[in-house]
């Protein structure tokens, strides 16, 4: 995926997950919403400038619409490993502490059996 596409995919991408039509997007941006639209279907490649414009509009920092899909994707890969750790070394805890609990209770059982 170029980097074209990359920042034009996450403009269009963030655009709807805040419910913001090309219409509103072009209004914030001060540019024309066939603008927009050619833009989100690639036949538009947005300047710098324009790209600015875009993520103040959308109150995301510049550098968001250009990180590539990958670079969340490991992301979440790396906190889902994170609280897989954390889950784990809790697991143990709770296990060890469990047995820590019962271990008398086991004593007294094994003594009357």
């Amino acid at each position: 995926m170029s980097l074209e596409e990359i920042v034009i995919e996450n403009i269009k991408k963030i655009r709807k997950e805040k419910h913001i039509t090309q219409e509103r997007l072009a209004e914030y941006c001060n540019t024309s919403v066939s603008y927009i639209g050619l833009m989100e279907t690639y036949k538009n490649i947005p300047k710098l400038s324009t790209i600015e414009r875009i993520a103040e509009a959308l109150n995301v920092p510049v550098l968001e619409l250009f990180k590539s899909p990958d670079s969340e994707d490991n992301e979440k890969k790396s906190n889902d490993k994170l609280i897989d750790k954390k889950k784990q070394k809790l697991r143990k805890q709770l296990q060890k502490d469990i047995l820590e609990r019962l271990s008398p209770v086991l004593e007294e059982v094994l003594q009357i059996i």
